[in-house]
Parts: structure tokens; sequence; C-alpha cells
């Protein structure tokens, strides 16, 4: 199977009709209207089950029933229950980073606008924390299909946070990005082992990302320091 190529800055850019093209073999635009709403159906049904209940608790046979399709139909557009819930991890991403995309970043400096776009994610794992464990489950999937839709979730989820700290330039900017997802992997996977409570979680991240923020803006200060005098001394 030939695999898709996803370009920087447009992995928000309809990310879950990707796995219309891993499960049917063919592109999100020459699916029959009556497929594509069939499919939309199923991954809406299953975002609700998950909503309610935890992943091990929701069967195939569940979402089926509740999409009003039947059981060889489901199988038919996502073969397996990590593929499904991939793509409906992937929707329920698109839509926090909708809203995020709807009211804009608060904050007059990268800092802030990074702090506001995570404190909205802890929030919305908070609220609905099965969510998470789903994504913890998608990061060892065996499954192809479930593992590059999390790919391109994860592509999507990088550029939000990208778009906080388009002040700083590109190359520290990433080294940032890097730093600020491994300490917000680390934070929340401590959480929903119950190792600690997500007040602490988050109070964690931010006080990690006001130290690297600080270092960052200090080395950047002694950087022009250090121009200022090698320009006086010519």
């Amino acid at each position: 199977m030939r695999r898709r190529r996803f370009r920087k800055g447009t992995a928000n850019e309809g990310t879950v009709q990707v796995a219309e093209e891993h499960a049917l073999g063919r592109t999100p635009s020459a699916l029959p209207p009556s497929r594509a709403e069939r499919r939309s159906r199923i991954i809406r049904t299953a975002l609700e089950l998950l909503s309610e209940s935890d992943y091990d608790d929701i069967q195939m046979r569940d979402v089926a029933e509740g999409s009003d399709v039947a059981l060889a139909t489901l199988y038919r557009y996502f073969p397996s229950k990590e593929q499904l819930f991939a793509a409906v991890q992937l929707e329920w991403v698109e839509r926090l980073h909708r809203r995020v995309a709807q009211r804009g970043l608060r904050g007059d400096s990268d800092l802030e606008r990074l702090l506001d776009v995570l404190r909205r994610s802890v929030r919305s794992f908070k609220t609905s924390p099965q969510f998470y464990r789903v994504l913890m489950m998608l990061e060892s999937t065996k499954d192809p299909v479930a593992r590059d839709l999390y790919e391109v979730m994860a592509r999507a989820t990088a550029d939000t946070y990208r778009e906080a700290i388009r002040n700083t330039d590109p190359e520290t900017a990433e080294h940032l990005l890097r730093a600020t997802l491994d300490i917000l992997g680390a934070e929340m996977r401590a959480w929903a082992l119950e190792r600690r409570s997500i007040e602490e979680a988050a109070r964690r991240i931010e006080e990690s990302l006001h130290v690297l923020f600080t270092y960052q803006e200090q080395k950047a200060r002694r950087k022009a320091d250090l121009d200022v005098t090698a320009a006086r001394a010519v």
C-alpha cells in the first residue's frame, strides 16, 4: 500500500479523513456521499460511547448497533478496533483544535500563549480521562494504520503548539516544542497512571516551562551582549 505523505503545516486540515484512504483504499473525495456519511456516523457513535465508557468496555458490536450498521459493514470501514478509535481520537483532537482556533490564543508572550493552549488541553483530558488512556494505547500500537493516524494527530497537535510560540526563531522554537511535548507527555502519563493528581501534573508542567523559557531568554540575552561586545571591539 502506498503511504501518504503529509506536508508540514497542514496536519490539522481534514486529518480524520486519512483513515478512509487506509481503510477503503480510496481518497475521501472519491467516496460516495452515502459511504462518507456512514463512516462519519460510525466515528460519532464510537466517540459518544467513549465519552461515557472506557475503551476496554466498548465492543465493536456496540458501535455497530449504535451506528445502525451491520457488524460486517463496520469492519469493512475499520478492520480493527484500534483503527476505529484512532479515527475517534483524531476527531476529538480536531474538535479541540477548532475550539482553540475559534477562540484564539490568549497571552502577550510565546510562553503565555503556550501555557494557554496547554491548560485547555489538560482541562479537556481532566474532563475526559478515557481519551488520554486511548492516546497512550495508540502510542504503542502495532497496527500500522492506527499508528499512521496517531502520527497525523501528533503532527496536528505539534502545529497547534508551534503556533503559540510563533515569535520565537524557528530553530529555537523546535527545541522548545520538543521539550514541551516531552514534559507534557511525562506529566500526563504520570497522572493517567495515578502517580499524581491532574492539578499536580498541571503545576509541574507550568513550572517546568517557566524554567525552560527563562533559560532560553537568558541565553538569548547573553548572546546579544556578546555580540554587542564583539562589535565594539572591532
